[in-house]
């Protein structure tokens, strides 16, 4: 299956189980890997033809935009559940990294969802 990714997203969000973390803004590192067949663009050389990774971005801002989400697992399972929505899309894999809340490391998930 062919993919359509985008990868090191970085956008910034109130996220996570502590009040503090609701309070300033965190920054996030999203990647989006989704399965589509790449068939009919590849000949085509339309964009309708194909998954847009913009929507892909444009999904993920959303979310980290959006209100506060206590755990990045559910972060990573709503940009999933949303990019699913393009038939198109056989399987999504996402991953959700949190840069700033552990020092010297890079805490993260990453998720699954097929059709």
């Amino acid at each position: 299956m062919d993919k359509v990714s985008i990868q090191n997203l970085k956008l910034r969000g109130k996220h996570g189980v502590y009040g503090w973390e609701w309070e300033k803004e965190q920054e996030f590192i999203i990647d989006i890997s989704a399965d589509v067949d790449l068939n009919i663009a590849a000949k085509s050389d339309d964009l309708g033809d194909t998954l847009d990774w913009v929507y892909m971005h444009k999904t993920a801002t959303d979310v980290i935009g959006g209100p506060t989400i206590y755990l990045i697992e559910k972060i990573a399972d709503t940009i999933a559940t949303k990019i699913l929505e393009d038939r198109r899309v056989k399987a999504v894999t996402v991953g959700v990294r949190k840069s700033e809340i552990v020092e010297n490391a890079i805490p993260g998930v990453t998720i699954t969802r097929t059709r």
